[in-house]
C-alpha cells in the first residue's frame, strides 16, 4: 500500500514545486529529480509486487470518494465555464449532464455499493507501471531543455512553463491511479482528470488553434466520460456492482451487462482516438512536442486501450465485440492509409499511433489469448518507439527549422546523432526483427485462428501500407542527397540522456521480449482467463529474432576497420541539367538555374485525407450505432 500511495502521490508533489520555482535552474532540478523518483518507484512497484499480489479496500474511507466528488464538481464547473467562454455550448452541455448523473448517483445509490477491492494490481498493471513511469519520466526529462528552445523559438507565445510541468506530473499521478483502479469511480476520476489535462496541455499556446482543438479535444473526452458514467449507473442499479472485476464475473451474454460493456467500450474508443473520434489526437499537434509524445505514447490514448483490454473477457462473439473488433480494424487501415499522404512527420507519427492503436482494439475485440498476447505486446513496443520518434523529431525540427519528411534527406550530414534515432524509431515501428512485427504477426495468427476473415484481410492490406509510410521516411534519411546549412541548435544534455534511453529501450526490449512475455504477459492471460496460455512465440523463434538483432549490430561494427581504409572521391550529384556546384540546384535547358526537387509521391488527389477521413467516419460511426442499438435494445425488451 505505501509503494501505491507513493506512486500516486509523488507526482503531486513534485507538480506543487513546479509551481513554487520559477527559474530554469529550479525547473531542471525538480523534474530531474522528479523522473529519477518516479522510474525508481515504478520500477520498485514492479519488483515487490510481481509475487505479491497488491489489493486494497478503502471503502472504509468514505471521506476519500467525497473529495473525489468535490474535484469532479470543481472540474465540470471549469469545463462548463470554458465550453460557455468560448461559445463551445456542447461541451458544457455533455459536462454538465456527466456531472449531474454522478452527483445523482452517489447521493441516491452509490453509498450503498461498494467492493472489497478498490485496487487492486496485477501483471497488465505492473506493465502499465512500468511504461507510465519510466516513459513518462523521460519525456519529462526531455521537456526541460525543450521548452526553453519552445520559448526561445516562439517569443511570441507567454511563457508558462510553471503549469506545463505541472500538468506533466499531474497527467502521470492521474495514469498511475487509472491502472491501479479496481473501483469504477476511482477509475471514473482519473480518466477525467487525464481528459483536463489533455485539454490544458493542447491549449498551452492560447492561439486560436490551439484553444480550438483543445475543446475538441475536451469535447470528446467529455463524450467518453458521459458515457462511461452511464455505465457505471446502470451497473450499479442493476447489479449492486461497481468494480471491474464484479462487472467481469458477471453473465457477459446478459442485455444490461452488453449496454454496460458497451458503453465502456464506448469511453475506451474516445480516449483512444479511434473512428469517429479521431480527430481530437490529430488537432493536438498543435501543442509542444512534448504533448504529443505523452499524449500518443506512454499516456492518454494507452488508458483507453488499457480499459478496452481490461474489458476483452466480455468481448468476442457477442454484439459488442464484434462492433469494437470492426471498429478497431477500420480505423487501422483507413488511418495507414492516410499516414501515406502526409509529409509532415508529426502528421504520419500522429495517424500511426491512430492505426496502431486500431490494431490493438480489435484484438482486445476477439478475446483470443493469441490476440491478447499480441495487443499487450504492441503496447509494450508502441509506447516506446513512437515516444522515441516524437522527441526526435522534436529535436528535428529545430535543427533543420522543418519538420518536413522532405527536408530530412539531409539530416546525416547535419546530425548523425539524430539521424541515428530515427532510424531505430522508424526500425522499431516495422523492421524485422523488432517488436511491432512480431506482435503484428502475432496478431495475424490470432485473427486466423479465429476465423476473422474480413479482419484478416484488413490487417494484411494495412500492415502493408504501413510499410510503404514507413519505408519512404527512412528512405529519405539514408539518400542524404543534399548537404543543408545546420542551424545553431545543438541537444542538450536532458534531451541526449532521454533519447538515448529510448532507443537503448526499443533494441533491449526487442531482445528481452520472450521474458516480458514470459514473466507478464503470458501470467496475466493465464490468470485472467483462469486457464493455461503458452506464449505463441517459441524458444526457437526468440532465438531467431535475438541472432537477427545481433546481426545488425555486430555485422556493421566489425566492418568499421574496412570502412575507414575505404576512400571514396567526392564529386557533384548529377541532376537533371548541369550542376551549379551546390548539389541543390542546375541549369536547365534554356539556361535557368533552377532547385532540384527529389519527393516521395504522397498521392494527394487519390488518397485525399477529407475524403477519406469522413468515409472512416460515416463507416465507423454505422458500426457504432448498430452496436449501441443491438446492446441497448436488449435492456428494452
Amino acid at each position: 500500500m505505501p509503494i501505491v500511495l507513493l506512486m500516486i502521490g509523488l507526482p503531486l508533489v513534485f507538480a506543487v514545486f513546479t509551481l513554487l520555482f520559477r527559474t530554469q535552474k529550479a525547473y531542471g532540478f525538480v523534474i530531474r529529480t522528479a523522473g529519477i523518483a518516479l522510474t525508481a518507484v515504478s520500477v520498485v512497484c514492479a519488483v515487490y509486487h510481481y509475487s505479491n499480489i497488491f489489493t486494497a479496500d478503502l471503502s472504509g474511507y468514505p471521506i476519500i470518494k467525497y473529495v473525489m466528488l468535490v474535484i469532479d464538481t470543481l472540474t465540470s464547473i471549469y469545463i462548463i465555464y470554458v465550453g460557455i467562454k468560448n461559445k463551445s455550448y456542447l461541451v458544457s452541455l455533455l459536462s454538465a449532464a456527466q456531472i449531474g448523473l454522478l452527483l445523482w448517483f452517489e447521493f441516491n445509490v452509490g453509498h450503498s455499493v461498494g467492493t472489497a477491492e478498490t485496487l487492486f494490481i496485477d501483471k497488465l498493471s505492473l506493465i502499465m507501471i512500468i511504461i507510465i513511469g519510466v516513459i513518462g519520466s523521460l519525456i519529462c526529462v526531455y521537456s526541460i531543455e525543450y521548452m526553453k528552445d519552445y520559448h526561445r523559438h516562439h517569443p511570441e507565445y507567454k511563457d508558462r512553463r510553471p503549469m506545463f510541468f505541472t500538468v506533466l506530473l499531474v497527467f502521470l499521478s492521474a495514469m498511475f491511479g487509472l491502472v491501479v483502479s479496481n473501483d469504477l469511480i476511482y477509475m471514473l476520476f482519473f480518466w477525467e482528470i487525464t481528459s483536463l489535462c489533455s485539454f490544458l496541455l493542447i491549449g498551452y499556446t492560447k492561439t486560436p488553434e490551439a484553444v480550438k482543438n483543445s475543446l475538441l479535444a475536451i469535447t470528446i473526452n467529455v463524450f467518453g466520460g458521459l458515457c462511461f458514467t452511464a455505465g457505471i449507473v446502470m451497473l450499479a442499479i442493476n447489479y449492486h456492482v461497481i468494480d471491474l472485476d464484479g462487472l467481469l464475473a458477471l453473465n457477459s451474454n446478459a442485455p444490461i451487462v452488453i449496454a454496460v460493456v458497451f458503453l465502456l467500450a464506448c469511453a475506451g474508443l474516445t480516449k483512444s482516438a479511434q473512428l469517429p473520434f479521431s480527430k481530437w489526437l490529430l488537432g493536438a499537434m498543435v501543442a509542444p512536442t512534448p504533448t504529443s509524445a505523452m499524449l500518443h505514447s506512454s499516456t492518454m490514448v494507452k488508458a483507453g486501450v488499457y480499459i478496452i483490454i481490461r474489458l476483452a473477457p466480455a468481448l468476442g462473439h457477442n454484439p459488442v465485440g464484434i462492433a469494437i473488433t470492426l471498429v478497431g480494424g477500420v480505423t487501422f487501415i483507413a488511418t495507414a492509409i492516410l499516414a501515406v499522404s502526409q509529409s509532415d512527420a508529426k502528421k504520419v507519427l500522429a495517424y500511426s499511433t491512430i492505426s496502431n492503436l486500431g490494431l490493438i482494439v480489435a484484438c482486445a475485440g476477439i478475446n483470443t489469448p493469441e490476440s491478447l498476447w499480441a495487443a499487450v505486446m504492441l503496447i509494450i513496443f508502441h509506447a516506446i518507439a513512437k515516444s522515441l520518434l516524437f522527441l526526435t523529431v522534436g529535436s528535428t525540427e529545430y535543427q533543420l527549422a522543418s519538420r518536413n519528411v522532405e527536408d530530412m534527406d539531409g539530416l546525416f550530414e547535419i546530425s548523425t546523432a539524430l539521424t541515428m534515432l530515427l532510424v531505430i524509431g522508424i526500425a522499431g515501428m516495422f523492421i524485422a526483427p523488432f517488436g511491432m512485427l512480431i506482435s503484428k504477426w502475432a496478431a495475424m495468427k490470432a485473427f486466423v485462428d479465429s476465423g476473422n476473415i474480413i479482419i484478416v484481410l484488413i490487417i494484411a492490406f494495412g500492415s502493408t501500407v504501413t510499410l510503404f509510410f514507413w519505408t519512404k521516411w527512412l528512405g529519405k534519411l539514408i539518400a542524404n542527397a543534399h548537404r543543408f546549412a545546420p542551424t545553431n541548435y545543438k541537444m542538450r544534455n536532458d534531451e541526449k540522456v532521454s533519447l538515448f534511453s529510448l532507443a537503448a529501450l526499443v533494441i533491449i526490449v526487442c531482445g528481452i521480449h520472450p521474458l516480458i512475455s514470459s514473466a507478464f504477459i503470458v501470467p496475466y492471460i493465464s490468470g485472467s482467463r483462469m486457464t493455461a496460455f503458452t506464449s505463441p512465440i517459441a524458444a526457437q523463434d526468440a532465438t531467431i529474432v535475438i541472432f537477427m538483432l545481433l546481426m545488425l549490430f555486430i555485422v556493421p561494427i566489425v566492418l568499421i576497420p574496412f570502412y575507414t581504409k575505404y576512400r571514396v572521391k567526392q564529386t557533384s550529384v548529377f541532376l537533371s541539367g548541369v550542376n551549379t556546384g551546390d548539389d541543390t540546384s542546375f541549369h536547365g535547358s534554356m539556361g535557368q538555374v533552377k532547385k532540384v526537387e527529389l519527393r516521395n509521391w504522397y498521392m494527394p488527389s487519390m488518397l485525399n485525407e477529407r475524403s477519406l477521413l469522413l468515409l472512416g467516419y460515416v463507416v465507423c460511426t454505422f458500426i457504432m450505432l448498430g452496436g449501441f442499438f443491438i446492446a441497448m435494445g436488449g435492456v428494452f425488451v
